[in-house]
């Protein structure tokens, strides 16, 4: 199985362009807001309550998935806010760990855009849909406080900076570099 990890700021286009590398590739996307509404449901967010439960469910889906042998699967991740910080990457390397014990691999790949792109996209409607921040102030103060634009320090990453790149370009770009 290979396991595409999508990571990065909000409004850098993980979800968009992991629906277009999904159609590419035939892989299922398991994408953030996922696992976060169904534990927002439950527990408020940001509590360590609200934490097991959406490290629970994303344990589950990618054990299901390497026990059943599926090619490959697409998780989108909010770096940073879901590792508090950057402080604690156990849950990405319990994910790693499932995934090559099952005989897969696991890719990363950061994303990241321009100021101006961010500012753009964080407004656009669709993302009230999974509850998604759509104000830039409220972003900023988020980024202060967490590690959003670190890359994870424990394997390598693929970067894709999706300022200038359309979703099926950076789909194409992805599914070139996890040969």
């Amino acid at each position: 199985m290979k396991l595409l990890i999508l990571y990065g700021p909000p409004a850098t286009g993980k979800f968009t362009v992991a629906k277009e590398l999904s159609k590419l590739t035939g892989y299922p996307l398991f994408h953030n807001h996922l696992a976060v509404d169904i534990a927002w449901s439950v527990f408020p967010f940001g509590t360590k309550r609200y934490s097991d439960l959406s490290e629970h469910i994303r344990l589950s889906v990618v054990r299901a998935a390497a026990k059943h042998k599926i090619s490959g699967m697409i998780l989108t991740f909010a770096y940073g806010v879901e590792t508090f910080g950057g402080k604690d990457d156990l849950l990405l390397k319990k994910i790693s760990s499932i995934v090559t014990r099952a005989g897969g691999k696991v890719f990363f790949i950061k994303f990241s855009s321009s100021e101006t792109a961010i500012k753009k996209r964080i407004a656009n409607p669709s993302r009230k849909k999974f509850k998604k921040i759509t104000e830039y102030a409220v972003l900023r103060k988020i980024r202060s406080k967490y590690a959003m634009d670190a890359l994870v320090p424990f394997a390598k990453s693929i970067i894709l900076d999706t300022t200038k790149i359309s979703p099926p370009k950076a789909a194409n770009f992805i599914k070139e570099h996890i040969r």
